[in-house]
């Protein structure tokens, strides 16, 4: 299959340095999220899980080689009994293949596998195409084909049916409206969400997390 080379970029190195000095002091966690901005941005303290250890490992602009390049340091260092990924959106602006991004989600599952880690897998969400708002960026919805992103997502979908540690969570519907789009207000640029946004999210995986930690799924 051919191979895309990750480009390593600014942001990515610095929190990449923040993480590795955090690893010194950190035994073990309870969650780690993992992902490009849609996770860096995610306040994990708006979750209301205050008696586990929650880390946010979100790197903006990543893509699907970049977390599995630096996953053993980034996500397993952490010892985490469960693991939240979303990753492919900047995969699919940038070009690559839905094969490659594919291949890179699965070898994380198995590298989860091998380690005996519950993953919660979340389907992409799609742009706002609704470039009439003024706040709407028409640069996120132009490299973001709708087919594409479906295509993935139906990928990422099945693999939850292939392994039974795996738990997908399909933001994509939680956040397409009628029009397999982004609702206007619930981004801050045409991709990013509003904190208020968030809230959809959590109230479907929160539960899930819960159950997860308590052994019950």
């Amino acid at each position: 299959m051919e191979k895309v080379i990750f480009q390593l970029y600014k942001h990515f190195i610095d929190r990449m340095n923040e993480f590795y000095q955090e690893n010194e002091t950190i035994q073990e966690s309870d969650i780690v999220f993992v992902g490009d901005s849609i996770i860096e941005m995610l306040d994990v303290k708006q979750l209301q899980l205050p008696s586990y250890r929650i880390y946010n490992r979100g790197i903006i602009s990543d893509k699907s080689a970049g977390v599995l390049m630096s996953f053993d340091d980034r996500v397993l260092a952490l010892r985490p009994k469960v693991v939240v990924l979303l990753i492919g959106s900047n995969d699919i602006c940038d070009g690559y293949l839905i094969k490659q991004i594919k291949q890179n989600i699965e070898d994380i599952i198995l590298k989860l596998k091998k380690a005996k880690i519950q993953f919660v897998l979340l389907t992409c969400l799609p742009p706002c195409y609704d470039y009439s708002a003024k706040h709407v960026d028409p640069i996120y919805g132009n490299c973001r084909n709708i087919l594409k992103m479906q295509e993935l997502n139906q990928e990422i979908i099945s693999f939850e049916k292939r392994y039974d540690h795996v738990h997908v969570v399909d933001a994509f519907h939680i956040y397409a409206n009628e029009k397999l789009s982004l609702d206007s207000k619930d981004t801050l640029d045409g991709v990013h969400l509003t904190p208020m946004a968030y809230e959809k999210l959590f109230k479907v995986l929160k539960p899930l997390l819960i159950q997860l930690m308590k052994g019950e799924k």
